[in-house]
């Protein structure tokens, strides 16, 4: 658990494995709950620094040397127990793909036969609600963090990067030290689904947040994360996903939203957000938020006018108070 190989999902994984094992002997699902958190994780500390690894190497062999259908019946008993505790389509089917993908690399490595191709996924709704907060609500969390200590100036450059670039919490998490370029006011990002970095454009005051934050970096040096976490156990190791979630949900709660904002409802906001000051203006919305529903041609276009740029430019307005005017309007 200390070591994360991904940018968001190693503690879901993990337990996903855990749990398969516990499935397979007839035991129940574990579930950790809040208040045992820190025990949980002190006896995972504790195993690290001395422990056997040998149960875990002979939980997961025993998976992958199931033949093909009595593993196919365990994972579908898993996904059938994971529909009746009422969880998401998507984080099913996250789960799902995490098991798949863990099988097909042993299989190409000629360490199990197994083939679970004939597990389908949940059929996910197409309805997306897409609401956000308010320019009003978002202020309000950004008055609730503590911009003198280091974890408060850390969470003000994330919310920043959430509300002026609409980014995923997986963007941010994925970033190292050398993809943010001050000078030129940019930051490279790993974006959903793709395989290369592209930049984008951050405003006057992203900027500043995220060089306020090299201050009080852990380890600012190339190859390092971009953003850190500052806890005891995991201090200047890369923030995990599941890490970011708690942060702005945090700040939503002690700002008195009653509903729950995740990261990506702060994405949601920012591109709503952006959609009302501008009128409805789609392409700007779609150079924003990176979606790759759009024609090469039109992704070409934004480009040359730099629409990104601009509408950053107008959601720090927004927060100026200026209502979304920027210097070149």
């Amino acid at each position: 658990m200390m070591i994360h190989p991904f940018s968001d999902g190693n503690g879901h994984t993990a337990r996903l494995l855990m749990n398969l094992s516990l499935l397979r002997t007839v035991y129940p699902i574990a579930v950790i709950k809040t208040e045992d958190r820190a025990t949980y994780l002190d006896a995972i500390v504790a195993w690290q620094t001395g422990g056997d690894d040998t149960a875990l190497k002979e939980t997961i062999s025993e998976f992958l040397n199931l033949d093909r259908y009595a593993a196919i019946e365990l994972v579908l008993r898993y996904r059938r127990y994971s529909i009746d505790k009422k969880l998401a389509p998507s984080t099913i089917n996250v789960r799902l793909a995490a098991i798949k993908s863990l099988v097909d690399m042993a299989r190409k490595l000629g360490k199990t036969t197994i083939d679970l191709s004939d597990i389908e996924s949940i059929p996910a709704e197409t309805y997306r609600d897409t609401r956000g907060i308010s320019v009003e609500e978002f202020k309000s969390m950004l008055a609730v963090i503590d911009p003198s200590t280091p974890i408060g100036v850390r969470d003000y450059a994330i919310m920043l990067l959430f509300w002026g670039n609409a980014l995923r919490r997986g963007e941010i998490a994925s970033a190292n030290i050398e993809d943010f370029l001050p000078q030129q006011q940019k930051l490279t990002i790993l974006g959903k689904g793709k395989r290369a970095k592209v930049a984008i454009d951050l405003t006057d005051s992203v900027s500043y947040a995220l060089q306020e934050w090299l201050h009080f970096h852990p380890c600012n040096a190339p190859g390092q994360p971009l953003i850190t976490s500052l806890s005891h156990n995991c201090y200047g190791a890369r923030i995990a996903g599941d890490s970011i979630y708690r942060i702005v949900q945090g700040y939503a709660e002690a700002a008195g939203i009653e509903r729950r904002v995740s990261p990506h409802r702060l994405r949601h906001s920012s591109i709503t957000a952006f959609l009302d000051a501008s009128g409805g203006n789609l392409r700007a919305a779609q150079a924003l938020s990176r979606h790759s529903n759009q024609n090469t041609l039109n992704l070409y276009d934004d480009n040359r006018k730099q629409q990104q740029r601009a509408a950053s430019g107008v959601l720090e307005g927004l927060l100026a108070g200026n209502g979304g005017k920027t210097n070149d309007s």
